[in-house]
């Protein structure tokens, strides 16, 4: 039996298929396959607005926050959002070279990375301490609290501000 996740208040079901990927089924029974769950604001909200997008890029259904879902569609969407929102956590940052584009060394929870951050503006200081970096291939990676890393790591951040 597949996994099946319906919400009374809306008039489509998910289905996890047993390859791992997540199909809606919509009002009309119409099955649409492999479709992708986005989170419009990452950052800023990451448990509101959340769009279910077909293959084609069309958008199926809109969520406005995850907290208004039954309970087995929540786990299924934040589950799948979980495995889509990869970031690896900064725990070190070794070297970064002067100018933009900027060439990054750091130390993440999965191991070495070497990227490039193309502008400051690509670098997001949140008013909880956390940052984000978007290099220039639109990969992020977070310092989840820039107070906790030492203070060599913090100097070659700030200089890149």
């Amino acid at each position: 039996m597949q996994p099946t996740a319906t919400d009374a208040s809306r008039d489509w079901q998910l289905v996890r298929q047993p390859d791992g990927r997540l199909d809606l089924i919509d009002g009309r029974g119409e099955r649409h396959v492999d479709v992708d769950v986005l989170r419009a604001f990452p950052i800023s909200a990451p448990s509101e607005s959340v769009s279910i997008v077909a293959a084609n890029g069309h958008e199926l259904a809109w969520i406005d926050a995850l907290a208004t879902l039954d309970p087995a569609v929540r786990t299924l969407l934040e589950t799948e959002l979980s495995l889509r929102d990869f970031l690896p956590v900064i725990q070190r940052i070794e070297t970064v070279s002067d100018g933009e584009p900027a060439e990054w060394g750091v130390v993440t929870d999965r191991g070495r990375r070497r990227f490039t951050v193309s502008h400051a503006d690509d670098i997001l200081l949140q008013p909880d301490g956390a940052v984000f970096i978007t290099d220039a291939f639109g990969v992020r990676y977070t310092i989840r609290d820039l107070a906790a890393i030492d203070s060599r790591s913090r100097r070659l951040l700030e200089k890149n501000l």
